[in-house]
């Protein structure tokens, strides 16, 4: 029958049959896809096990920050009762200089450390000593050898009352 189509088998591309190199190719290519697909593969696969090491040291190091911020609250808080104490026995040792020294003012005893303590009470012994040494020598000047007249002042006996009231007013008594 002829109805005018020419009936002859012959490969035509794309209706689902195909030339030996055409399947080559597309071998070669199905190939090549499947060693790219491999090779996304093994990056996926080794970007999960560096994720999964990251992970752990992450971890690792929260832990370990975990460690140190209660050590560091351990040390602080123990820093703090040895401030507690050393305070403590600082007052301590400055109540005993007060007590050891009545001579000297107890607010001139002064310091935050036994060092300051020692050296405020030098310093103090040594305004006291300047201090008496100012007054002995002033007691020295004020003092009046034995057998000296009193001074009793101008002799008034000759003077009218006037007169005996502006020499008052002028000079007027010990």
């Amino acid at each position: 029958m002829d109805n005018g189509q020419d009936n002859t088998a012959t490969a035509v591309s794309g209706n689902g049959h195909s030339t030996p190199e055409e399947r080559e190719n597309i071998a070669g290519q199905l190939a090549e896809e499947q060693r790219e697909m491999r090779e996304v593969e093994a990056a996926i696969s080794e970007r999960d096990t560096r994720i999964g090491e990251l992970e752990a040291a992450l971890e690792r190091t929260r832990e370990e920050v975990a460690g140190k911020q209660v050590e560091m609250d351990n040390a602080w808080a123990e820093m703090t009762a040895l401030r507690e104490v050393k305070d403590a026995a600082v007052f301590g040792y400055r109540d005993a200089l007060r007590l050891a020294h009545p001579e000297l003012p107890a607010d001139l005893i002064t310091g935050d450390s036994p060092e300051e303590l020692a050296a405020s009470v030098v310093g103090a012994q040594a305004l006291v000593e300047k201090v008496r040494a100012a007054l002995q020598s002033e007691r020295q000047a004020a003092r009046m050898p034995a057998g000296a007249p009193v001074d009793s002042g101008p002799d008034l006996a000759g003077l009218s009352a006037r007169e005996k009231i502006a020499a008052g007013v002028t000079h007027p008594s010990k």
